[in-house]
């Protein structure tokens, strides 16, 4: 039954993490080709922005005319599916098998 709970909210977890992919990939795109008036791109911009605000705030002073944050964000993102998703995934496998073998 634990198991269950934990490997859920992995899959939880990993799917909101997915989605921030998707949508990061969506606003670097829509940044290149993106018309502004578009009301997907309107609310693309709308949900990564406020993700990127932070970053871009610390990355400021970085020069040149390349965007850091959506980068960041991805590697941030990676860097959680493996650090804590694949985790809880291989605890839950474990705890089902104990769950299995136990009488």
């Amino acid at each position: 039954m634990t198991a269950g709970i934990i490997q859920g909210l992995a899959a939880v977890i990993n799917f909101f993490l997915s989605a921030v992919q998707l949508l990061v990939f969506a606003s670097i795109i829509v940044s290149w080709v993106g018309d502004r008036s578009n009301q997907i791109v309107i609310m693309i911009i709308n949900i990564t922005e406020p993700i990127y605000r932070p970053i871009r705030h610390l990355t400021r002073n970085i020069p040149g005319p390349f965007d850091w944050a959506p980068m960041i964000v991805l590697a941030i993102v990676i860097f959680a599916q493996i650090a804590i998703v694949k985790p809880m995934m291989a605890y839950g496998d474990r705890l089902m098998m104990t769950e299995i073998q136990a009488p």
